[in-house]
């Protein structure tokens, strides 16, 4: 995206560069003067090497209107090598599971063959695929696999008991694992490539942790320690920062792991826990050390871990960075196993602080000689007395050894810090206080008997204070959005109890009482608007990388909706209101917390200028306060806080209003005190509904309903008051009467609830006050809109007019010819531009007889005739046949006669429209009076069949008047008419969507008709069963041919289609629904072939769908009938899915790529459900892997992203039912064939994808 920008800014230079004559080429030894703009150097930027390129979500927005590349755009890009690599990883997981399952559940003869075997030939493919650029990465996935298989084999061996000839089978165990990891060194190097060696971290430290079980914790902390070592000699031997990455998370991880366990067995391992003090200090102070220095030495190298993370969208952290922080993790698990002791804990916590920050300083370019006396040399000698003194139990001044060393490790950082503070970036100091943050809550015991509640709440405010005041000293936007949100994303852990749900209560226990937890968030609250009040002009906005490519993502971006004014205090109210409503918070603290953003934000908009939104701040306010209102009552609090702030916000909308000249400056500014009203009455008309529903809400003394409500009362009276104002009914007025109405009408009900006399004749006092004056100004404002209209149209008419002669006095006549000349010039048809009658009139002569003599009124647009009275008797014929059939007026006969009613109605608007020679309005498709009489019809049609009288499924007589009734209405619509090309297929779809709504909606409602797929049409009566469907089916086999016909017709006639997909396809759908077989097989198979014909993929793919719909209808009565067994819809909708499974072959083969995904979407709509329909859920598996095969595979071969997607959605979908039917106890075999069928159809898969990975990386 630089390089069109790029050529933007050149044109513009060229342009401006143009002006004038150039007479540079006549002067002699004059040299060119250098541009202002050339001369100006960009600053350059500090960029942090050891953080790296981080996504901050707090950075001002940037000057572009977004990134260079959306998500959608991001994933379309990067999707396929992802899919790639994810189709290598699971191919490695689905052998190693095949491996894992031969050795457990098949003998040692069988096994062991096979796993060698395999593991052989996967080196081997190593060998072969490797050198070869195009195959390098499924070389280097066979390599991987083959060595989980042998590492595998030797995990087998010593279950089987081959190691027991052995003096210590355990020792053997770990020799052999050590030796196939230096085979897999040696592959890595032979290969080099990190991926081969990387599996060698975790076999490192699983031996490591075996080790414990069989030496004990000592052994555990030795085979680590050396694990860390060969990991980190392998990082230096190949120079590679994936290794020293992955060494750093790891070692941190497993340490931490073993610290926190309490004799944890994880997969048949037993995890010794570390309950040694000193030798654990001692193994995290040896491991941090190789880890900083690792960290320092390849700070500047590439690693996976910063690559995942820019492939989710985060940035590209640096080396340093996302070692440091996935070791962290690691830490922490460590740091919260010994939390009971403090000291200890905060030890490690100063160790990893010293050591780590010292590394990062040495990134960043300080001289290692001004940093090694207090970051290497100090604290050596501090961690190597720990030795003697924890031995001698030495205690200073009631001090532990430990917290002593913590002491004297925070004196070294913060010298060293404090003197190289210049060279800390934003990122280091907002993320350092939030883990700060998190090793205090850790640490700090603040349980319901702790008494460090006060210490913990204390010592988090200081800390957020803290990055505040930096926030401020520096203007940096990161440390302001932390600041802003940190302390309550801190604080609702708590206040919601989500700590006893996110963590363990013996990890952290933290109960605050009510006082601590008001002055927290009280103090929360000052941070926040103190930040924000200062660093307002920096746009710090959380959605300034929403990119726009979505209408979401576009209107987050733009309208602010993410900006630190609006999240503080959506944040703020949220915790407010959890602490509120969860009893945790005083209630009058409560209420005042939640009031004061609203108030604090409004004065801020009125005084310091508008660069937030307090609309949003009023709108979350409001929400919030009828939550509370609700389950605490107390309506009045708030809905006197938004008074105020909305009166405040009008005040200062009108001084902006006077202080501008130009309106334009207007639009950007929220100056819509209509707006504000509307939202200010409907706030206030939820919380009196809310109050009359919750009568019983309310503690404070003197709040209860009486009191609440009257106050309510004085809010209302004060805000109807506010219509007084005449900018108050600008553009909103019909808004604001609802809205007054209804807050009217609620708090009539509350005073109703309250008893209280005074407060309803005060409310009808208002009502007629504000009925009266709204009643004033709505018809004034009506009528002053009215004549501008007619003065504007008659403005327009005139100059038409004016300009209409002016051409023709300047042709000098006005013959029939000149007014030719005159429609045919450029002039003439601009005139016509105004004129909207004429417009309106050519676009309805397509669907309706035009009159042969137009009006005279060409400045009135109103030139259909609407017959509302004879409409309204439609209506009414139909409500009173509809009344009669429920009463049980026999119902056929009730049908009959509404349809004769109807239909005269009907010919009586038609008379009338034609008189006038005025078209019908139309109404989904069709006249509008058919269309209400259609409606009607159905109407009784279902009343007739669920009315209070005994209906019978035998006595259908009822369709037989229903069908003719509805043919008679809708025939209205084209008899006598012209334009039948459009008009016949409207008539055809009304009827059919008629008969259709009828049969479903007495279905579901219990109406006793006839089943779909279950009718058989010689069962019964012949009047009252036979004949109806007969006539029902003889009528929708007519429409079926009618539209052909029609198609025929147009299709002869070279016209356009005027159908398109989706109405050719509902109408082979429909009959399928009413039909016992040949109208809608006739439907079905008719649509099949206009699909193909008008070459529409929808209509085939739906048409092949119902099919075995279709023919299960029919097969239901012709089986019986001529004494046959035909197969039903599961071997139909088999049939047809295998069907469409060769279609889409035979589209890649024939290369008719139009086919392709109808075909494919045809195959997984027909197969997954008939196979377990028919097969249960073995069959659905199977099915999911042919459609998998398939899909992957066609997608491979014309280059379809998307079919490849879907074939892995499909294997996945198998995966998942193949551990439903193994829970479900499926056999030894079945699995064996799943995993079998697994690794092949993935082999193949990523062979194809290696082998033709050029040309799908530019698919």
């Amino acid at each position: 995206m630089e390089e069109p920008q790029e050529d933007d800014l050149l044109r513009e230079r060229a342009f401006q560069r143009a002006g004038g004559l150039d007479l540079s080429g006549f002067a002699l030894n004059v040299d060119d003067e250098s541009s202002p703009e050339e001369d100006v150097q960009p600053e350059p930027e500090d960029i942090d090497a050891a953080i790296g390129d981080v996504y901050s979500p707090f950075g001002a927005p940037s000057a572009d209107d977004g990134p260079s590349e959306d998500v959608v755009t991001g994933i379309a890009v990067e999707g396929e090598r992802r899919l790639g690599q994810g189709l290598l990883v699971a191919m490695v997981v689905a052998y190693s599971a095949l491996a894992a399952y031969v050795g457990t559940a098949l003998p040692p003869q069988i096994a062991a063959p096979g796993l060698l075997i395999l593991g052989i030939v996967g080196l081997w493919l190593g060998e072969r695929w490797i050198p070869r650029p195009s195959m390098r990465l499924l070389g280097v996935t066979w390599v991987i696999i083959s060595m989980k298989i042998l590492y595998g084999f030797a995990l087998d061996a010593h279950h089987w008991g081959w190691y027991d000839v052995l003096p210590d089978a355990g020792l053997g165990l770990g020799v052999t694992l050590l030796a196939l990891v230096g085979l897999n060194v040696a592959l890595a190097q032979r290969h080099d490539d990190d991926a081969i060696a990387a599996q060698a971290t975790l076999i490192l430290l699983l031996v490591g942790s075996a080790a414990g079980g069989l030496y004990g914790e000592f052994g555990v902390v030795v085979m680590i320690a050396f694990g860390t070592m060969v990991l980190h000699g392998m990082a230096l031997l190949r120079g590679t920062g994936n290794l020293a990455s992955l060494g750093i998370a790891a070692s941190y991880l497993w340490v931490g792991v073993h610290a926190l366990s309490d004799g944890w067995v994880v997969l048949g391992l037993h995890l010794v826990p570390l309950e040694d003090g000193l030798l654990t200090f001692l193994l995290m102070a040896t491991i941090t050390g190789m880890n900083a220095v690792m960290a320092t030495r390849f700070a500047q190298h590439e690693n996976w871990f910063s690559s995942a993370l820019e492939a989710l969208g985060v940035g590209r952290p640096g080396l340093w960075a996302v070692s440091v922080g996935l070791g962290m993790v690691g830490a922490t698990l460590s740091v919260a196993a010994n939390r009971e002791d403090v000291g200890y804990a905060l030890a490690q916590v100063a160790l990893l602080l010293t050591a780590f920050s010292g590394s990062y300083l040495a990134v960043r370019g300080v001289a290692w000689p001004s940093l090694q006396a207090w970051v290497l040399w100090l604290p050596s000698v501090l961690t190597l007395a720990l030795i003697p003194l924890v031995a001698l139990e030495v205690n200073v001044g009631g001090w532990s050894v430990y917290a002593l060393h913590a002491a004297l490790m925070v004196v070294c950082t913060s010298v060293v810090i404090l003197q190289n503070e210049a060279n800390v970036s934003d990122h280091v100091l907002w993320v350092g206080s939030v883990a700060l943050v998190v090793l205090l809550t850790l640490l700090v015991p603040a349980g319901g008997e702790d008494a460090g509640q006060a210490l913990l709440v204390g010592g988090v405010l200081i800390v957020w204070t803290g990055l505040a005041w930096l926030a401020l000293r520096r203007d940096a936007p990161s440390l302001a959005g932390t600041a802003v949100l940190s302390p309550w994303v801190w604080a609702m852990l708590f206040v919601g109890d989500f700590d006893d749900r996110l963590l363990s209560s013996d990890i952290v226990s933290i109960e605050l009482n009510g006082q601590l937890l008001g002055a927290f968030l009280a103090g929360s609250l000052l941070i926040t608007y103190v930040v924000n009040l200062r660093l307002g002009d920096t746009g710090v906005n959380l959605g300034r990388n929403f990119t726009g490519g979505t209408e979401l993502s576009a209107r987050l971006r733009d309208a602010g909706s993410l900006d630190l004014w609006t999240a503080g205090s959506a944040l703020a109210l949220l915790t407010v209101l959890v602490a509120l409503i969860g009893e945790g918070l005083p209630l009058e603290i409560g209420l005042v917390l939640m009031v004061v953003p609203v108030l604090v934000e409004a004065s801020v908009a009125a005084l310091g200028g508008r660069r937030h939104h307090p609309r949003r701040t009023l709108t979350l306010t409001g929400v919030a306060s009828l939550i509370v209102v609700w389950n605490l009552g107390h309506a009045s609090v708030f809905a006197a806080a938004l008074l105020v702030s909305i009166v405040v916000l009008m005040l200062d909308a009108a001084r902006r209003r006077e202080r501008v000249e130009n309106l334009d400056e207007l639009a950007d500014m929220d100056v819509d005190e209509g707006g504000l009203h509307a939202l200010l009455l409907g706030f206030l008309m939820l919380m009196a509904l809310v109050r009359w529903l919750q009568p019983q809400s309310g503690t404070l003394d003197g709040l209860n309903l009486s009191s609440d409500a009257g106050g309510l009362g004085l809010v209302t009276a004060l805000a109807l008051a506010l219509f007084v104002r005449r900018e108050v009914l600008s553009g909103r007025l019909i808004t604001n009467v609802l809205t007054a109405l209804g807050l009217l009408v609620a708090m009539l009900l509350v005073s109703l609830e309250a008893v209280l006399p005074w407060l309803q004749w005060a409310l009808g006092l208002m009502f007629v006050l504000t009925g009266g004056w709204l009643s004033i100004q709505g018809e004034m404002r009506s009528a002053l809109q009215t004549t501008a209209r007619i003065e504007q149209r008659r403005a327009e008419h005139a100059e038409v007019e004016a300009r209409r002669a002016a051409f023709v006095e300047r042709i000098g006549h006005s013959d029939g010819s000149t007014m030719h000349r005159l429609e045919n010039t450029t002039q003439g048809a601009s005139l016509d531009v105004a004129n909207a009658a004429a417009l309106r009139r050519t676009a309805e002569s397509s669907t309706s007889r035009r009159p042969t003599v137009r009006t005279s009124d060409e400045d009135l647009d109103g030139l259909e005739h609407r017959p509302t009275v004879l409409m309204a008797f439609i209506g009414a014929t139909s409500l009173s046949g509809a009344i009669a059939a429920w009463l049980g007026v026999n119902h056929a006969l009730t049908l009959a006669t509404t349809a004769l009613l109807i239909t005269a109605f009907i010919g009586l608007a038609r008379w009338s429209a034609d008189r006038l020679e005025m078209p019908l309005p139309q109404l989904l498709g069709v006249d509008a009076p058919v269309a209400v009489g259609l409606a009607g019809l159905l109407l009784v049609e279902i009343t007739g069949r669920v009315g209070g009288f005994v209906v019978l499924l035998d006595d259908q007589v009822h369709v037989l008047a229903f069908v003719v009734g509805a043919l008679l209405v809708a025939s209205m619509h084209v008899l006598g008419r012209d334009q039948l090309g459009l008009r016949l297929p409207a008539f055809a779809d009304a009827l059919l969507w008629t008969l259709v709504a009828g049969r479903m909606v007495t279905l579901f409602v219990g109406g006793e008709v006839p089943l779909p797929l279950q009718i058989d049409p010689f069962e019964g009566e012949p009047m009252a069963w036979i004949l109806p469907l007969m006539v029902l089916e003889a009528v929708l086999i007519a429409l079926v041919l009618l539209h052909e016909w029609v198609e025929g017709v147009r299709r002869r006639r070279d016209l356009p289609d005027q159908r398109g997909a989706g109405g050719r396809a509902m109408t082979a759908l429909l009959p399928v629904a009413l039909s016992f077989g040949p109208a809608g097989l006739l439907a079905l198979l008719l649509g099949l072939r206009r699909g193909i014909m008008w070459r529409q993929p929808a209509v085939p793919l739906l048409a092949g769908i119902a099919l075995p719909v279709a023919w299960a209808s029919l097969a239901f009565w012709l089986g019986p009938a001529l004494g046959l067994s035909l197969p039903g819809v599961i071997p139909a909708a088999l049939f047809m899915g295998g069907v469409s499974l060769a279609v889409a072959g035979w589209t890649v083969v024939r290369e008719q790529p139009l086919w392709l995904a109808a075909a494919l979407q045809g195959s997984h709509i027909l197969l997954i459900p008939a196979a377990w329909s028919g097969f249960g859920l073995s069959g659905a598996v199977v099915a999911l892997l042919v459609l998998s095969g398939g899909s992957w595979v066609i997608g491979i071969l014309v280059l379809r992203r998307s079919w490849r997607v879907i074939g892995l959605a499909d294997l996945l979908g198998a995966w998942t039912g193949f551990g439903m039917a193994l829970v479900g106890g499926a056999p030894t075999n079945t699995v064996l064939v799943m995993l079998v069928i697994t690794v092949v159809l993935l082999s193949i898969v990523t062979w194809l994808t290696q082998r033709d990975a050029d040309e799908i990386a530019i698919d």
